[in-house]
């Protein structure tokens, strides 16, 4: 004769332990956990993936990309009044390209300026009360303006240099052998000739970056870990290349993230990228 347990859910069951019904329930209940973590981690990555619906159809979910942002495309064609820049999308919609460093901090100082924007408006309100009590004329409201944290000139420059040191990279040279193909290339061949081009852009920009410090170590922290310099072609690599924002550069090199260092490090990158462009004086060379 079989025994038939019921717990206070309503389930119910024969034959067996009541310590052995409970710890599979309870591993059930882990393992339920689990899929759902899954499944929302799923729908983070193909929501990532996916590109904005103002993006062409034409563009698919890519779950190894990463974050896209949406652009118009354009192009300058010349008219009677002139050279007119006008949208060059055949209607299929904007074009998508992958975010980086300078996307992220764009975002991030746009969500600081709504901060300012509140609390200038709080500060508005205030004055505008004091008016209303003393019979003055109310203040006019002035929106605070955003500023980008950095130019457009200097966001092109470092994605042009993060471009430049793809396709070299991908070439499978190095500057060092720039001699030997610039011999090379000197009986005539489209892709040594674009290769050396490449080579002697990236070069350049090198040269023009320096290898002065962005950031000098003047003092040790209180609990005795060490701070690194950061240089400054390292902080174009980091940002440009690796796709680090100044705070985790700030971070990686052991430094405390606060506002004066990542302004500090904001200046020196936007030297750097003015140095780039041949705007600026000449870089600083610290041994």
């Amino acid at each position: 004769m079989s025994v038939v347990y019921v717990d206070s859910r309503g389930g119910a069951w024969v034959g067996r332990a009541v310590e052995a019904v409970a710890a599979g329930r309870t591993a059930l209940d882990l393992g339920l956990c689990r899929i759902a973590e899954s499944d929302a981690a799923c729908r983070d990555i193909l929501a990532r993936a996916t590109p904005p619906s103002r993006c062409s159809s034409a563009i698919p979910v890519a779950p190894a990309r990463q974050t896209v942002i949406a652009e118009v495309p354009r192009r300058a064609v010349m008219t009677e009044a002139g050279p007119r820049v006008r949208r060059d999308d055949d209607g299929m919609g904007d074009r998508a390209r992958l975010g980086d460093a300078f996307d992220v901090m764009d975002d991030q100082a746009r969500r600081r300026h709504k901060g300012v924007v509140a609390k200038a408006w709080q500060v508005h309100l205030e004055r505008c009360a004091e008016a209303a009590v003393t019979g003055k004329r109310e203040p006019v409201w002035h929106e605070p303006r955003y500023v980008p944290p950095f130019a457009s000139g200097q966001i092109a420059v470092g994605r042009d240099y993060a471009a430049l040191t793809e396709r070299c990279n991908a070439s499978g040279l190095k500057c060092s052998s720039l001699e030997a193909l610039r011999a090379s290339a000197s009986g005539g061949g489209d892709r040594e000739t674009a290769v050396l081009r490449d080579m002697s852009r990236l070069r350049a920009f090198h040269h023009r970056i320096g290898h002065g410090l962005a950031k000098e170590v003047r003092r040790i922290r209180p609990a005795g870990a060490k701070r690194s310099a950061i240089r400054a072609r390292t902080l174009v690599d980091q940002v440009c290349l690796g796709g680090r924002t100044l705070t985790a550069v700030l971070e990686h090199h052991g430094w405390t993230v606060d506002a004066k260092s990542r302004d500090a490090l904001r200046d020196a990158l936007r030297g750097a990228l003015d140095r780039m462009q041949g705007v600026g004086g000449r870089a600083k060379e610290n041994s």
